[in-house]
């Protein structure tokens, strides 16, 4: 059908061609005829005259109709019947003129009511007529537009070769331009909008007419889609796992690449059960009832084909219109974490049963590692020492001299996971002032006099492994400072050295000091108490857990004499070691046992001259002969009891009043057995 504005045209030529006939055609009549005597009638009507039927009135309201006229004039009838026959004709053209006129005043109508930016194009592309919507797109009026503008003026440069091609390409014959396109136009602004166009050239005409709808806000809502499905597809695709969607009736729509990879094959259109046996748990009509509703579940379902382990999120997907029309699958693959989750199982059961048999056990026990014992503070000791071993904090024990705080840090260390690497005791008393730098950090060759080549200090030797500070309240102010700084992470620098080093140890300290009251003196800084006093473990002293003392004595006397040819000590002789107080505590009964076993006599603080054994409570029958040097050294090792008890084993006030060195005191003690 050619478009209305065609039409209009078309109607506007007839117009003109209409008005000049019916002029001419006026001239005629009254040349001829005296009008007042004629009359035109419908043929219903009857009327007097002669009567001469109109051509070309059929298709005329109440037509066809009859001329009659009223005088005879003289004139022919053949005359009349001429003049009755034009008369119609012009009744025709008149009827048609009206039509015309309404018709064209309908499509003007219909040209600016359309909706559309609507534009008449002359060959050389100038706009001859342009509607209101059209004036509103571009911001110009209709004075600026008509007779001045050009049609390619509104085209964004990008497209308007393209424009120009199909305007003057559709006025050639047999074109093959199409008819509707998009393109984008600017305005007097200089927005630029989408546009979609239909274009065609008016009949008979070298004019086109087109129609353009403004398609911005869709072309921007097509590019977001375009941009969101590009975005969920990479999603999709790059997803490191599976995701397939399915149907009401089990079929599956949609596999990323992965799937396809995993299957094979693009499973689209085939049912679920085909396309991914060994997990038909997801298909259950339980789940598909739940998640068609619009509920998402996540669950964990395993393969019975591979035994895969997969985690599985079923989310519903909606329609337009907000029904759930499919279901999408995402499965990611947890088998690894599943087989790890079983040994953590299994690991956490073995564990559960041997902590459960080791706290019964210990209950039962008289013996922790190289710790005797099994009395209730003991037990406790036990309990703490197992505590600190799973921690890697900083451990104080604490307890009177010969408690046997070594052997626990030597306990902790060797539960704890630095059981592999070096365990190192450093007897902090036992280190002259002058030399606990060089002691513990090292020194590099040249540092001072005699020192003729590099050392470790005890620093470099504990490295990943524990460093166990014997009479931690030794340590002088200077050193304290620097042993903060290196267990707080800020390293060390040896003697002599320019580099720093660092170091990854585990503090285990000792004393059987108030360590509160040197802080209170400032003897110990508070922030290295603080730093080394996390966990406290008080050790008991032997006279608060005397049910201790016999197991005590048979581990003495078996460490003595390992092959068992000493027979047991009286019954007698363990009362008197339960009943004594033991300011020495365990280091004190070990050498009073060994002493027993040695002299056959026993000498505890308080009596005046040791006690002889005889007879069948000795350890032995008859006398043991002993020469002077012998006999010397059981002297000088009573000696050097006697004055340690008397300073509470302190070894350097012992030492002090033995009038000899330090070092010469150690070197006495270990040759009898003391240290």
């Amino acid at each position: 059908m050619m478009p209305l504005c065609h039409q209009l045209l078309q109607l506007a030529e007839r117009a003109r061609f209409l008005d000049d006939f019916l002029r001419e055609s006026e001239k005629c009549i009254q040349e001829n005829f005296d009008i007042a005597c004629l009359r035109f009638l419908p043929n219903a009507v009857k009327s007097e005259g002669a009567h001469f039927p109109m051509a070309h009135t059929e298709k005329i309201p109440d037509g066809p109709l009859h001329m009659t006229l009223t005088e005879d004039h003289g004139l022919s009838p053949f005359l009349l019947q001429q003049a009755a026959d034009m008369t119609g004709r012009i009744a025709k053209v008149l009827h048609r003129n009206l039509s015309t006129h309404e018709h064209m005043r309908m499509y003007k109508t219909v040209f600016e009511t359309t909706g559309t930016g609507t534009i008449i194009i002359e060959e050389d592309m100038t706009i001859t007529c342009a509607n209101a919507r059209f004036q509103e797109m571009t911001g110009y009026s209709r004075e600026e537009i008509h007779g001045r503008k050009k049609w390619s003026e509104f085209i964004v440069p990008e497209d308007r070769d393209r424009m120009q091609q199909y305007h003057y390409g559709r006025r050639q014959p047999g074109n093959k331009v199409p008819t509707e396109y998009e393109c984008r136009i600017t305005d007097r602004h200089g927005r630029i909008m989408d546009i979609y166009m239909k274009v065609g050239v008016i009949a008979g005409t070298r004019r086109s007419i087109a129609s353009f709808l403004d398609i911005t806000t869709r072309k921007q809502a097509e590019d977001a889609l375009r941009q969101r499905e590009s975005q969920l597809n990479a999603i999709l695709e790059n997803f490191e796992g599976f995701i397939f969607i399915y149907t009401r009736d089990l079929r599956i729509r949609y596999m990323n690449r992965l799937l396809v990879e995993r299957t094979g094959m693009d499973a689209t259109g085939i049912l679920c059960e085909d396309a991914l046996p060994g997990i038909a748990s997801l298909f259950t009509p339980g789940i598909r009832e739940r998640v068609f509703s619009g509920e998402t579940l996540r669950m964990e379902v395993q393969c019975t084909r591979t035994l895969q382990w997969f985690y599985a999120v079923n989310s519903p997907v909606f329609d337009s219109k907000g029904f759930v029309d499919c279901i999408q699958v995402m499965l990611i693959d947890i088998t690894k974490r599943k087989e790890e989750e079983t040994i953590l199982k299994e690991r956490e059961a073995s564990l559960q049963k041997e902590n459960i048999l080791l706290r019964s056990g210990l209950r039962d026990r008289y013996k922790f590692g190289k710790i005797i014992g099994k009395s209730p503070k003991m037990q406790d000791v036990y309990d703490l020492i197992m505590k600190a071993a799973a921690s890697s904090a900083n451990v104080i024990i604490l307890g009177e001299s010969g408690t046997g705080k070594e052997l626990v840090a030597q306990a902790i260390h060797d539960l704890s996971d630095r059981r592999d690497k070096a365990f190192v005791v450093v007897n902090c008393g036992a280190i002259p002032e002058n030399l606990m730098e060089s002691e513990f950090f090292g020194h590099v060759k040249g540092a001072f006099t005699g020192a003729v080549s590099d050392k470790k200090g005890y620093m470099d030797m504990a490295d990943g492994g524990t460093l166990f500070l014997d009479e931690i309240g030794e340590l002088p102010l200077s050193l304290q400072v620097k042993l903060l700084r290196a267990i707080e992470g800020g390293g060390y620098t040896p003697v002599g050295a320019s580099m720093r080093k660092d170091s990854n140890i585990r503090i285990l300290a000792a004393t059987n000091r108030d360590l509160r009251d040197h802080v209170r003196k400032n003897l110990m800084r508070e922030d290295f108490f603080y730093r080394i006093h996390i966990i406290p473990i008080l050790l008991p002293p032997l006279r608060k857990r005397r049910e201790d003392i016999p197991l005590l004595v048979d581990h003495f006397v078996k460490a003595f004499d390992p092959s068992g040819h000493i027979p047991p000590i009286p019954a007698r002789i363990i009362d008197v070691f339960t009943s004594h107080n033991w300011p020495g505590n365990i280091r004190e009964l070990q050498n009073t046992v060994h002493r027993y076993l040695t002299l056959e006599q026993i000498d505890l603080p308080g009596s005046t001259q040791p006690s002889a054994l005889s007879g069948e409570n000795s350890p032995a029958t008859g006398t043991v002969p002993m020469d002077l040097r012998q006999a010397m050294d059981n002297y000088e090792r009573e000696i050097l009891i006697r004055t340690l008890k008397e300073h509470q084993w302190h070894k350097g006030r012992a030492a002090e009043a033995l009038g000899i060195h330090r070092k010469t005191l150690f070197t006495k003690l270990r040759q009898h057995g003391l240290s």
